[in-house]
């Protein structure tokens, strides 16, 4: 099982590529739907949607600092974190494996139900680096959202 370092510039953690994968795949539904293709929204959408495949063991290209470098697409990346974190707090305690391997992940089946929580934390990590707060750097591994 691997892992990837999210990051802004240098600042960022580290994630287990299965949780980022499950988490990117869920925050790309929560993209504002575009009206038309190759917008910024498409293209956010189109990378998280990608990344989450499960092909990039150790290197799940997340996008994020890509994706937040311009104001639209750092509003559309907060907007769809605020959207998942909302749709999770109302979720119940655990997601159930047999729904995300539905979800048309390539590589692997989850074996196990997901504890909400996790991805939360997932949600306010993410938000967090956004606002600066996160100021590790890649040797810095005492911090992975989702895996506690």
């Amino acid at each position: 099982m691997g892992t990837s370092f999210v990051s802004i510039g240098e600042r960022g953690f580290w994630m287990r590529d299965s949780v980022l994968e499950l988490w990117l795949r869920l925050l790309a539904l929560h993209v504002q739907d575009p009206v038309e293709s190759g917008t910024v929204a498409t293209k956010i959408r189109d990378q998280w949607l990608l990344a989450s495949r499960g092909f990039f063991n150790g290197c799940v290209p997340d996008g994020l600092e890509e994706a937040v470098s311009t104001a639209e697409g750092a509003s559309l990346v907060r907007a769809a974190i605020q959207s998942l974190l909302q749709a999770l707090e109302a979720a119940p305690t655990y997601l159930s494996k047999d729904v995300f391997n539905l979800m048309g992940f390539s590589e692997g089946t989850f074996t196990r139900d997901i504890e909400t929580r996790r991805l939360v934390e997932v949600g306010q990590a993410f938000l967090d680096l956004l606002d600066g707060k996160i100021t590790a750097g890649p040797g810095d591994t005492t911090f992975m959202p989702g895996s506690r």
